[in-house]
């Protein structure tokens, strides 16, 4: 991911127990400690950026929930449609005749982005709700991320969709 001309090398200090799991871990997975640490330190950063006013969030929000409940999809779509956040998709999936799971795609300022989490958290019925932020940046960088702007990396393969249809229920 990163040349080696990128990096700084640095010493840290930590307990015994922690060098011994972590050694363990990598011979488990077949690692470098180098690239534990720096996974741990990028997913700390990106947490910790979540929590910061002003950054924006790309993010993932999975839920669970019985689709029996009782208007539990009508209030979903209505906090939806009126949370101020830009839905990418959404992607939903049965898991059980009672039980169904969705994933949904969003990106906004870390303040709409927490207020939309807990009105989908305090919908009668839910029964999981997990933000998992994929990243965040300062607002002044959004331009840099700004998905109309971007290559793609593999310019040979199939790419039939306009950059404005990424919208829910568009594909």
């Amino acid at each position: 991911m990163y040349a080696d001309k990128d990096m700084d090398r640095i010493t840290i200090t930590i307990p015994k127990e922690f060098l011994a799991e972590l050694e363990k871990h990598c011979k488990e997975r077949g690692a470098k400690r180098s690239e534990v640490v720096r996974d741990a330190l990028r997913e700390y950063l990106t947490k910790e950026a979540t929590r910061k006013p002003g950054t924006i969030e790309d993010g993932f929000l999975i839920i669970a929930f019985n689709h029996h409940q009782r208007g539990l999809l009508d209030e979903l779509t209505e906090i939806e449609h009126t949370a101020g956040i830009h839905i990418y998709s959404t992607m939903h999936v049965h898991v059980s005749e009672e039980n169904c799971s969705e994933v949904i795609a969003i990106r906004s300022d870390v303040e709409s982005v927490m207020n939309f989490v807990e009105r989908v958290r305090g919908i009668k019925g839910i029964l999981f709700c997990e933000l998992v932020p994929l990243y965040a940046f300062p607002r002044g960088n959004q331009q840099a991320r700004n998905h109309d702007t971007h290559e793609h990396r593999d310019q040979e393969q199939d790419h039939d969709h306009d950059h404005d249809d990424h919208d829910r229920g568009n594909a």
